[in-house]
């Protein structure tokens, strides 16, 4: 039988690729793109509440009468009504005919906003809130600007924007104008979670990147403590991805006071927006695919948002095909801050980080179809709107948002969101050839052109040993390895049922890849296809192993050790030896580098790898195809 060593692609692979979910996996574009170091560590899932209450209007003859009530002083006492009573009644009433009314929340929040059902949406008044900080002032008052965010098929519930308003323990909400009616069925929401503790978490500023290469570091949701999105989602195509991959980027305000002051505070007003938004407005996920902070830390928002052209709940009508980013803060007129720098260009990193992996020129105009229209919405199901590839939510529907400051401002970001969109794409251009040559290595086949494409942004972005990660964790590898250690000691391909069988030890962690083939060496199968005897036995695995012929000696000493040490013994005894580790060391590098390695490097490796230390020949392939030289030598051959 002729001779072989495993290599990391194995001798001659053909199998196919299929996908792993959610492990990586180098097949269609399902694979994260998340580093191996994060930016910060993990924060875990924070869970936030959301406390709901009613709100009504107290009968007239019940009411208190006031000069102003935006300028009355919440009535205090131990009568004071509480979350606890399930209601805030509207029970003071001033001249003008506004109404106002307060509940304490002992437990305390740090999100505030409304709801109510869409039938009584077009005699709802228009609601403003103060909130009592833990210090017993109050805050000035903040209109609840009616939501124009939702699913491309509407919502059976209406909300306003969720406002944070940092730790508050009690909520006064005031009509703007006159009203001559307040219907039932509105009802307050109330979120509270806690602040995550990390260190990176707790002071302000930006949370340095943790690689080398051109692309934006995100902070994912398990960073930010996010909640899971729901299994099912109910709401038409909306947080699936959208088929035609992504067209524009539609930008948004969060109308978050922008006073927040820590990292940490940012993470728990989004982790309060993604409750707000589950719970009271009844999502599947938070509806944004990205969010920015003051310091241009960015957020990854709706699940999947990074690899996926996940369909949101940001701009109803146009959530399809648009990645919705969202600065946090409030950006009007009347709360007089614009969006700083660090946050703009946060912005076009994430748009035209986005839009470049589908080919998208963020400078550029599109036509985009209307697939419905929500409450708020400028056009209807069918129109054909042209706008630019990065445009505001007041683009498409009756708001202010991104704000009168920040939507002035669209077309230096569009204009930056190209520029960063050239970069990342001339960057992904030098890895082309690196996908290639690890397809063609690892699996014994060429890439697809969508493989390239997709692959060579993600190492562009998170450095080679993404691909060589998710190669080695790939169901299709480990097939091919598998198939190839049968071939190699029994000559023959494995059946279905005998490569399900090691796929789950491998996947279950009793056995690695590269313990199959000496495992096939110490089975009675593998004896008796090498002819059946100790002494032609020793000598197969001689051949096999070193490449030689044992002594008559080397056979007088194994074979009394096969009843000894049995089969496996003397296998693994063998496939252990320094020099049999430096053959396979020489081969691995032939087969990557199409050159032996030096002898220093040959040692360095026998001795990691026969050290005992927990590093084996995965070690090994992953050390060379990260190298420049790597590299190169797959330039030398694409």
């Amino acid at each position: 039988m002729a001779p072989a060593i495993m290599l990391g692609g194995a001798l001659a692979p053909t199998a196919a690729a299929e996908t792993l979910s959610p492990a990586l996996e180098p097949e269609g574009t399902s694979a994260p793109m998340a580093p191996e170091e994060s930016a910060l560590p993990d924060a875990g899932t924070t869970a936030a509440e959301v406390e709901r209450v009613a709100v009504a209007a107290a009968p007239v003859e019940e009411t208190a009468v006031v000069d102003d009530v935006t300028d009355s002083d919440a009535e205090a006492g131990a009568d004071a009504a509480t979350v606890a009573d399930g209601a805030v009644v509207l029970d003071t009433a001033d001249t003008e005919g506004r109404l106002a009314g307060e509940i304490a929340v002992p437990d305390g929040f740090q999100t505030v906003g409304l709801s109510w059902p869409v039938e009584i949406d077009s005699v709802v008044p228009e609601l403003q809130v103060r909130t009592r900080a833990v210090d017993g002032t109050w805050s000035t008052w903040s209109h609840l600007e009616k939501s124009t965010d939702d699913v491309d098929a509407g919502s059976a519930v209406m909300t306003s924007t969720p406002v944070y308003v940092g730790e508050a323990d009690a909520v006064q909400l005031a009509t703007v104008d006159e009203t001559a009616q307040f219907p039932q069925g509105m009802e307050l929401s109330l979120v509270s979670s806690a602040q995550v503790t990390t260190a990176a978490a707790t002071t302000s500023g930006t949370v340095a990147s943790t690689t080398s290469t051109g692309g934006p570091t995100i902070i994912t949701r398990e960073e930010w403590g996010a909640a899971p999105r729901c299994l099912e989602p109910g709401t038409g195509p909306t947080w699936f991805p959208a088929e035609g991959g992504l067209k524009a980027a539609a930008v948004h305000h969060t109308v978050n006071p922008n006073d927040y002051s820590t990292v940490a505070e940012a993470m728990q007003a989004i982790r309060n927006d993604q409750a707000y938004h589950q719970q009271t407005h009844g999502w599947c996920d938070i509806g944004y695919n990205f969010l920015v902070d003051k310091w241009g830390n960015i957020y990854e928002g709706a699940d999947g948002s990074i690899e996926e052209p996940i369909i949101g709940a940001h701009t109803g009508g146009f959530n399809t095909g648009t990645v919705g980013v969202a600065m946090l803060g409030t950006y009007t007129t009347q709360a007089g801050v614009a969006p700083t720098t660090s946050q703009q260009d946060g912005v076009a990193k994430i748009i035209g980080h986005r839009l470049s992996q589908y080919g998208v020129n963020p400078d550029e105009s599109v036509v985009l179809t209307a697939a419905a229209h929500t409450d708020g919405g400028r056009y209807y199901a069918g129109d054909q709107v042209t706008l630019p590839r990065v445009f505001g939510h007041r683009d498409t529907h009756q708001t202010e948002c991104p704000g009168a400051l920040a939507y002035p401002l669209l077309s230096g970001i569009q204009d930056n969101a190209a520029a960063y969109a050239k970069q990342y794409t001339e960057v992904a251009e030098q890895y082309k050839n690196f996908v290639q040559a690890m397809y063609q290595d690892y699996l014994g086949r060429p890439a697809t052109a969508a493989d390239v494409e997709s692959w060579a942004y993600r190492v562009s972005i998170d450095g080679q040993g993404v691909l060589a990660d998710g190669m080695a964790k790939s169901d299709n590898y480990r097939k091919v390895r598998i198939a190839a250690a049968f071939q190699a000691t029994l000559g023959y391909t494995p059946s279905s049922t005998q490569v399900s069988n090691y796929l789950s030890q491998v996947k279950q962690k009793t056995r690695t890849i590269d313990q199959i083939e000496p495992f096939l060496m110490g089975t009675s199968t593998y004896y008796k296809h090498v002819g059946g005897t100790d002494a032609k036995y020793v000598t197969a695995l001689y051949q096999h192993i070193l490449h030689r012929p044992p002594t008559s000696d080397q056979l007088n000493h194994w074979i009394p050790r096969l009843k000894t040490l049995g089969r496996a013994g003397v296998v693994n005894t063998l496939w252990k030896n320094p020099q049999a580790v430096r053959f396979r060391v020489v081969a691995t590098y032939q087969h990557y580098l199409g050159a032996p390695p030096t002898t220093a490097q040959a040692d360095t490796w026998v001795r990691r790898l026969t050290a005992g230390t927990g590093e084996d020949e995965a070690t090994l392939r992953r050390a060379i195809v990260v190298t420049t030289k790597y590299l190169a030598y797959a330039d030398s051959r694409y």
